[in-house]
């Protein structure tokens, strides 16, 4: 049989032991979670960021307008922006046609 004053010892220190596991625990899961936030409102800065770089580009390059393909590109059909029309106008211009 246990000595009742040896049992009260250990149901105090377990509960003295759970108590400081409970706070720890806790401040680390807060810790964690601020950490979580400000690299999630980081990344969002940096989004915020990107999109205004890419707006004041595209601001600055400005509307422009599609001209006549040189002979370099002419041959470039692959191009997206290739205008074939436009290179047939240019080859009756020329005469090649």
């Amino acid at each position: 049989m246990v000595n009742p004053a040896v049992k009260n010892v250990g149901r105090w220190s377990a509960l003295a032991f759970g108590l400081v596991y409970g706070y720890t625990h806790n401040a680390s899961l807060k810790k964690q979670a601020e950490e979580k936030q400000k690299q999630a409102e980081y990344r969002h800065k940096e989004e915020l960021i990107e999109k205004a770089r890419l707006a004041y580009a595209k601001k600055q390059a400005g509307p422009q307008e599609p001209s006549a393909p040189t002979p370099a590109t002419a041959v470039d059909f692959e191009n997206p922006d290739f205008d074939f029309d436009a290179y047939i106008k240019q080859l009756e211009a020329e005469g090649k046609i």
